[in-house]
């Protein structure tokens, strides 16, 4: 092998980091080859990759002058053109030896005009040839045995591999490698198998996905496979023409859009959210969308395969940079490519607001009570309205539940907008128009109970949440954060105040350090401590194990030097005067709670300290109560109430 076994190390041995690339350099070698078929088995069991295609092969001679010559320019030795006419991917002789990247043993058995070669690599002894400072050549080992299985053209096998092949499956590989080329399938005299099942392009797994679609050159597999467009592909092949008309590029492919940014996500956890460049049909850089730094809402949405054949022209320097996987962004063809690229992408923003918009509002008026609703408003004030409906589908979202609350949300604020418009007529009204004034003012008020509803509703949610969270045992400290988090699950009036961060951090760290000093037997009994002010009120809650029974007497000793250490803290605040309220939140009450007028004794106890009781059931009971009560008389006052409910119960089959 005629090169510095150092240079090895580093092209050949670090090339890749992945199964999929590095198959993707033995297939390209193939297609180069003027293979037909090349089929790609996966052995488990004994973590072994055989890859056969049935292309030219070489002689004994050609397997020493182009197979084992690292850096054999084969444009520049054999032209650039196979005797089939393909233009080959190849062009510095280095993909090959992506196979040590993954493979400690390579072997490779190779045959033409009835010549056979057989011959085995060993990464280690190359290494071991580095270390000694040996760069002398290096010889493979020549094989005597021929696989039975295989008739002719050429035969890598890989083998003690550093990747293990437990997790790759035959659908993921096979997705991968169709990502990587466009040339595979019988339409290109190039077919490529895994374990068995060919490659096609709709292994690619993403056209379903598309949303809106725009094309560079004809695209009609694509076009094809994209089956749920909700737009006619956008042919912007002209555009693009008259922008590189001056240079000698041109640009095919597409970009198109997704419904939502999760589907950009595919089973191999890999990104897909970006834009692809290919060049003579392999995949040359993974994401050019990148460099562009897009910080709109649309490009979360993005994909694309764009196909630039000029950039690998044979005669001109390399664009590919040394690691092969990306492109020189300073070389001026790219700068060219990368600007036409980003004018289609400032036309494909405008044009995807636009459309998400109209079919936002499209989807909306499959909600009936919603249609009802726009159909109900008038002139200007509906198409107002169904444009702000329809804005909901610019903003990121996966969950069908998120889509039903902006659904919610715009409604209100379009009925605030409305109003404020009405406001804004008054005026211009006489005195005399004062009983026009009083339905405005009636719809205010009728908006602020719709607001406030939907505000019950979610608080609703909260204890359910809670409910769930008690029903499934989940741990202690969850509990406690979601009870911290909304206070009024204890009191619903009380709200977090403002301005007192500083007095909070001080008192929470003299709980926190009160907590430090106890023993295990008294961590093990209580899960937390927190402070919190809430309507003029320093608020303390203590919340206690729900499998703990405390005793009255302990209880109330633990709060009285809870209460003194904060009364010390806040004497020298502006909210001296503010009350103290504490509340230990249990599971199980004192034991002497079941004693001969022991609920009484226990609730006198505690208030000599300013505390109370309240249980974890009592917590829910009284909540959802006070709340579901609240919403039975509301839903009969709240004109919109309908309108969100049918929102709330709405199943969409597939967004129209």
């Amino acid at each position: 092998m005629k090169i510095s076994l150092n240079a090895l190390e580093h092209l050949g041995m670090n090339l890749y980091s992945n199964v999929p690339a590095v198959l993707s350099e033995v297939v390209a070698n193939a297609w180069d080859a003027d293979a037909a078929k090349v089929k790609i088995q996966l052995d488990k069991s004994a973590e072994r990759i055989v890859i056969d295609d049935d292309g030219t092969g070489m002689t004994r001679d050609e397997v020493i002058e182009r197979f084992l010559t690292v850096g054999f320019r084969r444009r520049t030795t054999l032209g650039d053109q196979t005797e089939k006419g393909r233009r080959p991917m190849g062009r510095k002789g280095i993909g090959k030896l992506s196979t040590f990247s993954i493979a400690r043993v390579v072997e490779v058995y190779t045959e033409r005009g009835g010549e056979r070669t057989s011959f085995q690599m060993d990464r280690e002894a190359i290494r071991e040839k580095i270390e000694n400072a040996d760069n002398e050549l290096y010889e493979p080992v020549e094989l005597q045995d021929w696989p039975a299985d295989h008739p002719g053209g050429t035969r890598i096998v890989l083998s003690d591999l550093a990747k293990s092949l437990t997790k790759l499956t035959d659908a993921g590989l096979r997705r991968r490698v169709a990502r990587r080329f466009s040339i595979i399938g019988p339409r290109h005299g190039f077919v490529v198998s895994v374990n068995g099942k060919d490659i096609t392009a709709a292994d690619r797994g993403y056209h379903g996905a598309l949303e809106y679609l725009w094309i560079y050159g004809k695209q009609n597999e694509v076009v094809t496979l994209a089956n749920n467009l909700k737009r006619t592909a956008d042919d912007r092949t002209a555009n693009v023409a008259e922008r590189l008309k001056s240079s000698s590029l041109s640009l095919k492919g597409w970009i198109g859009t997704v419904e939502s940014p999760g589907q950009l996500k595919d089973e191999e956890g890999d990104n897909l959210n970006r834009i692809a460049i290919f060049m003579r049909g392999k995949l040359a850089q993974e994401d050019m969308l990148d460099d562009f730094g897009q910080k709109e809402i649309y490009a979360d949405y993005l994909i694309g395969e764009l196909h630039c054949d000029e950039l690998d022209l044979a005669a001109e320097a390399d664009i590919a940079t040394s690691s092969r996987q990306s492109l020189k962004q300073d070389d001026p063809r790219y700068e060219t490519l990368r600007s036409t690229v980003l004018s289609e992408l400032r036309y494909i923003a405008s044009q995807w607001s636009e459309r998400r918009r109209e079919d936002g509002t499209k989807f909306a008026r499959t909600v009936p009570a919603v249609a009802e609703w726009l159909d109900s408003l008038e002139g200007d004030t509906k198409k107002q309205a169904q444009k702000w409906v329809g804005r909901l589908n610019e903003i990121r979202s996966d969950k069908d539940n998120d889509r039903k609350e902006l659904l919610k949300a715009s409604i209100l604020a379009f009925e605030s907008y409305r109003q404020r418009q009405q406001l804004s007529m008054l005026d211009k009204m006489s005195v005399d128009s004062v009983a026009a004034v009083l339905p405005i003012f009636k719809d205010i008020d009728s908006l602020e109970l719709s607001y406030y509803g939907q505000i019950v509703n979610l608080r609703l949610g909260v204890v359910r949440k809670l409910q769930e969270m008690m029903r499934t045992d989940v741990k202690e400290k969850i509990i406690q954060q979601h009870v911290f988090d909304h206070l009024w699950l204890i009191d619903p009036s009380w709200e977090r105040a403002k301005g007192t961060e500083n007095l909070e951090t001080k008192i929470g760290e003299f709980l926190k350090g009160d907590t430090a000093k106890l023993n295990s037997a008294e961590k093990k009994g209580r899960i937390d401590i927190a402070y919190r002010t809430a309507s003029g009120s320093h608020v303390i809650i203590e919340l206690k194990r729900a499998s703990v029974a405390t005793s009255v007497d302990k209880l109330a000793a633990q709060v009285r030097k809870y209460r003194n250490g904060v009364r010390k803290i806040i004497e020298e605040s502006d909210y001296a005067g503010w009350p103290i309220q504490i509340v230990c939140l249990v599971g199980n009450p004192p034991p002497e709670w079941n004693e001969r007028n022991g609920q009484q004794e226990v609730k006198e106890t505690l208030a000599t300290v300013d505390a109370r009781l309240v249980f974890y059931d009592q917590l829910v009971d009284n909540a959802q109560r006070s709340y579901a009560d609240y919403l039975e008389a509301h839903k009969k006052t709240d004109r919109l109430w309908d309108v969100f409910k049918s929102i709330d119960d709405f199943v969409p089959t597939q967004q129209s």
